[in-house]
């Protein structure tokens, strides 16, 4: 070995030897690593075993469950709750004795859409009724009425009246005093049948004016209103002569005729109004119920004039 040998650049070499075994950072090749099968442990008795017993307690905590909460008596019904307003009182007091069966059963297997389609067939005029489960051990039940549409005042032959109130199914709501906020229907009846308030056969809940005729009756008042700014005191509905009489805040009345469209005849007022000034003349009434070849023929009298 020279002296200078030491001093000699030691040659670097892409072989795997033993040294760049040794320094990772001369060699691009890495090591030889041998692959390892790792075999899965068997599973013995005693594992199985503790694997059923988990699955046993976890079927006999269901069943514990399930009875707890099907044959106990915490979720039992013990109440009965039937909540509405002052115009369903007398439902109330009958649902209430009605439901008294279900007292005792279970709160959870009740079916409260059967009996909600059971009794919405005994009680057809109300808008909805609710059946709740409140937990843990009441059953209630909540009660709503379609909402109030119009005063009726029915005039008897012998001078007398009596007042309903009555909601938008046609049904009469409340009797004996009308509601301000609400527009009032005079009706004429027929002597035949009700010849006096005591005679009348009206009832809570009973029909008064079917649904349809209610709406034409109200659309036709407020038609009136919109299309000549003029406000309608009342509105007198004349059943047997299949008549509307709009009973105006100047005083005069207007004759509709309820087998035609009101609409046509409310425009065919609307048309007439170069000739007739409503907003200052005397009127006595406009009939709007004839119709002329043209279909608009408008007639009016005068108050004072024969």
């Amino acid at each position: 070995m020279g002296l200078f040998d030491r001093f000699k650049r030691r040659r670097r070499t892409l072989n795997a030897n033993f040294s760049s075994y040794r320094n990772l950072r001369l060699s691009n090749r890495k090591p030889f690593e041998p692959k390892t099968t790792v075999r899965s442990p068997r599973k013995g008795f005693w594992p199985k075993v503790r694997r059923f017993l988990q699955i046993l307690a976890g079927l006999a905590a269901l069943i514990g469950l399930l009875y707890v909460l099907l044959f106990t008596n915490l979720f039992e019904i013990q109440k009965i709750d039937v909540e509405g307003g002052n115009d369903t009182l007398e439902e109330q007091s009958s649902l209430n004795t009605t439901l008294q069966a279900y007292l005792g059963k279970s709160l959870l297997t009740l079916n409260t859409s059967q009996i909600e389609s059971e009794l919405l067939l005994q009680y057809p005029y109300l808008l909805s009724l609710d059946v709740r489960r409140s937990f843990f051990h009441t059953l209630t039940v909540v009660l709503e009425t379609y909402p109030k549409a119009a005063n009726i005042r029915i005039d008897f032959e012998d001078g007398t009246q009596q007042i309903f109130v009555i909601n938008g199914e046609g049904t009469i709501a409340t009797s004996g005093e009308a509601d301000k906020n609400l527009p009032t229907i005079v009706m004429d009846t027929a002597p035949a049948v009700s010849p006096s308030p005591a005679a009348a056969p009206y009832a809570i809940n009973q029909e008064l004016v079917p649904k349809e005729q209610l709406e034409t009756l109200l659309d036709s008042a407020k038609n009136f209103e919109g299309k000549f700014n003029m406000k309608i005191l009342e509105i007198h509905y004349l059943k047997q002569a299949r008549e509307l009489h709009l009973i105006t805040e100047r005083h005069f009345t207007v004759w509709l005729d309820l087998t035609q469209d009101v609409n046509l005849q409310l425009t065919k007022l609307k048309k007439a109004l170069t000739s007739i000034n409503i907003y200052e003349a005397d009127l006595d009434y406009i009939d709007l119920r004839i119709s002329g070849q043209n279909g608009e023929k408008v007639i009016y009298h005068l108050n004072g004039s024969e």
